[in-house]
């Protein structure tokens, strides 16, 4: 059964239809307004998921309200914006939208009596005067999270059972490595189908990212070995890269379930380690190897490399020290270099 809202917060869904069916203003900022707070609906999903990990009371699957929120909404929704690799002008539309309508919200009485909208705008400010992108943090050990699914151990036998379980762990094992080795957003590994990777065969594959905009991911031979693995067992037809193996067996497996695949597993070995971390493990991983921040903007996909170099600029520091200690010459070296250019 379906859990319902409290009575005096209907659900956030509800709400931005009123708000945005009130709205009067161009068709153009009508767009933006809308989908900025269904970017915001997002992050509050994302937020409600990690108390939900904190806090084992927490009813998982409550329809989205006003009821909890709180005055870090908007400092935490320009972070999320920042780690998720929005746009500049992403972050001043959306929030535009948001602030418009928490305004609205407040007028219609929508909001708990703690909340105080300019606390939260108060605190935005304090965040956005830094004028950076709080540096990802991913966890070193996060390639112990691909061994996990490399060493468990599949099923034998021809039974339901023995199948499902074996099918299930070598699609894990495909879609952390297929993960880690492409970069790729969860959403563009998810919508992934057999022909594109041409069942493990392929080194690359086109995804589309942010702004329906295609671009090439690459697929290494431990990912190209998993995904064959995979297909391979599962001896069907089925379009998708990833499926579901049990009740619904065959339709594409949904972004919850595959974000289930690397929590479950970090949760096992005492991680924090969620998706997004994966790739921005492997663009610190690529920087701290010399690749420049110009392929690692085609790689990730970054429209502008502004954003490239905002979020990971900080990584790419001990590539600029080994360059100045490479290129930096004593006085006496400078010295003799000088005496040498007059012979």
């Amino acid at each position: 059964m379906k859990p319902v809202a409290h009575p005096s917060f209907p659900p956030l869904s509800e709400q931005i239809a009123v708000f945005l069916g009130r709205l009067l203003t161009s068709p153009r900022t009508h767009h933006t307004y809308e989908t900025g707070l269904r970017v915001f609906e997002n992050f509050l999903n994302d937020r409600a998921k990690a108390r939900q990990e904190k806090d084992a009371s927490a009813l998982p699957g409550t329809t989205l309200t006003l009821n909890s929120i709180d005055t870090n909404v908007l400092q935490d929704f320009y972070v999320w914006l920042g780690q998720n690799e929005y746009s500049r002008f992403s972050h001043k539309t959306y929030l535009a939208g948001v602030l418009a309508f928490l305004n609205y919200a407040l007028g219609e009485d929508w909001l708990p009596p703690s909340f105080s909208l300019e606390r939260a705008r108060k605190k935005l400010k304090q965040v956005t005067r830094r004028g950076s992108y709080p540096i990802p943090r991913p966890d070193p050990a996060l390639p112990r999270l691909i061994r996990y699914y490399d060493e468990l151990e599949t099923p034998e036998g021809d039974d339901e059972k023995a199948r499902r379980k074996r099918l299930q762990i070598l699609r894990s094992r495909a879609f952390v490595h297929l993960l880690y080795s492409s970069a790729g957003r969860l959403a563009e590994v998810a919508a992934l189908n057999r022909k594109d990777v041409a069942d493990g065969r392929r080194k690359e594959a086109i995804v589309t990212g942010k702004g329906d905009k295609e671009r090439f991911i690459f697929i290494t031979a431990d990912a190209r070995a998993a995904i064959a693995a995979y297909i391979n067992q599962r001896k069907d037809a089925f379009e998708p890269l990833f499926i579901s193996h049990a009740r619904n067996y065959g339709k594409r497996l949904s972004h919850v379930m595959l974000w289930n695949t690397v929590k479950s597993a970090a949760k096992k070995l005492g991680m924090d380690v969620s998706p997004h971390d994966f790739r921005h493990f492997r663009a610190r991983q690529m920087l701290e190897q010399g690749a420049p921040l110009e392929a690692i903007q085609e790689i990730l996909g970054h429209s502008d490399i502004g954003t490239t170099r905002r979020v990971y600029a900080h990584y790419s520091k001990p590539s600029i020290r080994n360059i100045f200690e490479r290129t930096t010459l004593s006085p006496e070296q400078a010295a003799e270099k000088i005496n040498e250019s007059e012979l």
